[in-house]
């Protein structure tokens, strides 16, 4: 699996202002609704219940908030740039500015791991971080990702 194969052009949101998780996940729930059939309550409650059992914050200013949702029948990701820092509650004290999301079908099970894996192993290069905080445009954070040969 590549990054591409689960994030699109279009799904690349640059200069977000969350103010906080909640106010973040509710936006991820509107974005995930307007373009697939999962419901919007339910993939908010899923990404709350989620991030209940632990944080899906990875430290470094990112995060992976993941949940699997009734009425998709494929991974469904986003990628957000928060123009601020939003808190993730974490030890770390630190906020979150990168923010990957994927939303699996509730039947998922490799397909789920394989997604999350993918955006680890794309993450553990240190140059694609400082290139997705300085790109100015999804274009550009798009065309980052097909060059990565992460798959």
């Amino acid at each position: 699996m590549k990054i591409t194969d689960i994030i699109t052009r279009n799904n690349i949101f640059l200069d977000f202002t969350s103010l906080s998780k909640k106010a973040l996940f509710k936006n991820i729930a509107e974005k995930v609704n307007k373009q697939t059939d999962a419901n919007q309550n339910e993939i908010l409650d899923k990404l709350n219940h989620r991030e209940k059992l632990g944080s899906t914050n990875l430290g470094d200013g990112i995060a992976i908030p993941h949940a699997k949702i009734n009425g998709i029948t494929k991974i469904f990701s986003l990628f957000i740039r928060s123009k601020n820092l939003i808190d993730f509650s974490t030890s770390d004290k630190k906020g979150v500015d990168l923010i990957f999301v994927i939303i699996a079908p509730e039947d998922s099970k490799t397909e789920h791991l394989l997604a999350l894996s993918t955006i680890s192993k794309f993450l553990r290069v240190e140059k694609n971080i400082t290139k997705l905080r300085k790109l100015k445009t999804s274009d550009a954070i798009f065309n980052l990702f097909l060059k990565s040969s992460v798959s």
